[in-house]
């Protein structure tokens, strides 16, 4: 499965197209081999393929991914990022502190359907457009894993990916979530760690914010319809309105989340990376360049 795309986007490092989900997954499945290498990774293929099927619309009980922000590329984004993280981990905590195979499978796992609530089920007739569930789809997205998962001989992580996936919940602080031992806990914060990085890392983080991202929201009921008269009762008044309103979440609550909520896993990287970054300074370039687009302008 290839995504065609006009500009193609390509992971942090420049190295791996994330339209290409078999690119991706290959590359994912050789950091699971360099650092679990006594694990069974057949499961990968069996995800990639419940995968493909789910966001093409090839699967018979939903249609495919019509969200234009947490689309195909960005779920691809995130579990190479988690890849990275849960790697990095286990080069900073070797020994009895490491994930063993299965829980590193889950991690991969809950990345890869961490935003499966946004698809919609073939009968719906209430929404015509996934991103309609933005308020509900971190639900609905454990709920499809703990129906899914099972049919495709995953029962056994079912249940751990069902409760992970809550860790990218933007609204519920991590010592609120259910969890079943410290190492799950840590994982969920790496995956809800994946998910902020990859956004806010992307390269067109903040055009797609403006476009695709507020889309969504209209579809939801968050944001206003353009050209709307009296938008007082939406979260969101206008496009504009959302990226003067974009410092506070990247400032307030992403970096909240990233530095106190998941103690700092971002760091991670840093080990994976060999000392380098290259999520952060992504991030440091689009903030910087957040700061340009609100810059006051001078009179004509």
């Amino acid at each position: 499965m290839v995504i065609p795309a006009d500009n193609p986007r390509r992971d942090i490092t420049g190295q791996v197209a994330l339209g290409d989900v078999a690119a991706v997954m290959a590359e994912v499945g050789a950091i699971l081999e360099a650092h679990w290498p006594g694990g069974d990774w057949s499961s990968l293929e069996v995800l990639s393929g419940l995968f493909r099927q789910l966001y093409t619309g090839e699967h018979p009980e939903y249609h495919g991914c019509d969200a234009g922000y947490h689309d195909t590329e960005h779920v691809l984004d995130v579990t190479l990022a988690m890849a990275r993280l849960m790697a990095g981990r286990e080069k900073r905590w070797p020994g009895p502190w490491a994930f063993d195979a299965d829980l590193a499978l889950a991690g991969v796992a809950s990345a890869l359907f961490h935003d499966a609530g946004y698809l919609r089920r073939r009968g719906d007739r209430r929404n015509s457009s996934g991103a309609a569930y933005t308020r509900t789809h971190v639900r609905r997205g454990a709920a499809l894993i703990r129906a899914q998962f099972p049919r495709v001989g995953l029962t056994g992580i079912a249940p751990v990916c069902a409760r992970l996936v809550h860790f990218t919940n933007c609204h519920r602080k991590p010592e609120h979530l259910t969890v079943c031992s410290r190492h799950e806990w840590q994982l969920g914060a790496l995956l809800g760690t994946a998910d902020l990085l990859a956004q806010l890392a992307a390269p067109d983080y903040l055009e797609k914010c403006r476009h695709a991202l507020y889309d969504e929201f209209v579809a939801s009921g968050m944001a206003a319809p353009e050209h709307t008269v009296q938008p007082e009762h939406c979260h969101y008044r206008s496009r504009d309105d959302l990226i003067r309103r974009t410092p506070g979440f990247v400032h307030g609550v992403a970096g909240s989340r990233l530095e106190r909520d998941f103690a700092g896993a971002y760091h991670y990287a840093s080990s994976y990376f060999e000392g380098e970054n290259p999520y952060l300074e992504s991030i440091a370039a689009n903030c910087a360049r957040l700061d340009q687009w609100l810059a006051p302008r001078p009179p004509a």
